[in-house]
């Protein structure tokens, strides 16, 4: 029987633990367990952390194979296997893996050149798959030309999947088409409702834009100065609360 009379660290106790509860169940490990080991492999890049993904990522695991690839990425040595492992993770179904991809194209990373049309092709499918990041991605090049063609319609299509799938600045955006009238039919209804759904997304623009609609009883909104008040001191605090953990 193994006898240790060290301590052990906390990374080396999960991995223990994971593959131990893992051969005896002789069931595979959970996402939340994968991305658990992953996040702590990365905080203190443990070898062994990255042979256990390694070893997941090799007996076919979706998850398993994206961390992995997250984990190489950090070095420029990495890059083409992460690549590699992106790919085959996103052939599974993984949305996020393809969303990495659609990046690294777009913001040529990963030892690749830009390539717009590379880059929508992996962002459609991480949209399909639920990522809305990748969905707004989309809004914003069918919006400019960007990697296919210029298409005002289709972008506002990707801007209502992205805020249907929950991002806040997607939104926001939606909103100030359905304001403004552009690719979609003119409707100050929609364009409060989705307002006030980014700004519950604690989004601090759309926040803002609402304290100053109900200032001015804009929206079909009814003038409120003390909501509008309040609205203001919310988006303020917002915004220090992101530029504080933005530094």
């Amino acid at each position: 029987m193994f006898q240790y009379s060290g301590k052990l660290t906390p990374i080396v106790l999960t991995i223990l633990l994971v593959s131990g509860c893992a051969q005896q169940s002789g069931t595979p490990p959970t996402t939340a367990q994968i991305e658990s080991l992953s996040i702590q492999a990365n905080q203190g890049r443990q070898e062994k952390a990255a042979a256990q993904l390694r070893q997941w990522a090799e007996q076919g695991m979706p998850v398993a194979q994206r961390e992995l690839a997250l984990l190489l990425q950090h070095s420029p040595a990495g890059y083409a296997e992460a690549r590699g492992w992106f790919e085959k993770a996103a052939s599974a179904g993984d949305g996020e893996a393809a969303f990495n991809l659609g990046e690294a194209y777009y913001f040529a990373r990963l030892g690749v050149s830009r390539d717009a049309g590379m880059a929508w092709k992996w962002y459609e499918q991480a949209a399909q798959h639920g990522e809305d990041k990748a969905a707004l991605m989309l809004s914003r090049m069918a919006k400019y030309g960007d990697g296919t063609q210029l298409d005002v319609a289709a972008s506002v299509k990707w801007l209502k999947l992205s805020s249907e799938q929950g991002n806040a600045q997607a939104m926001f955006l939606l909103s100030n088409a359905y304001l403004s009238g552009d690719g979609v039919e003119r409707n100050e209804v929609l364009a409060r409702s989705w307002l006030e759904k980014s700004a519950q997304g604690d989004f601090p623009v759309a926040i803002q834009a609402l304290a100053m609609a109900a200032e001015g009883g804009d929206l079909q909104l009814q003038k409120d100065p003390d909501r509008a008040r309040h609205l203001l001191k919310e988006a303020t605090e917002e915004r220090r609360m992101h530029w504080n953990v933005a530094r």
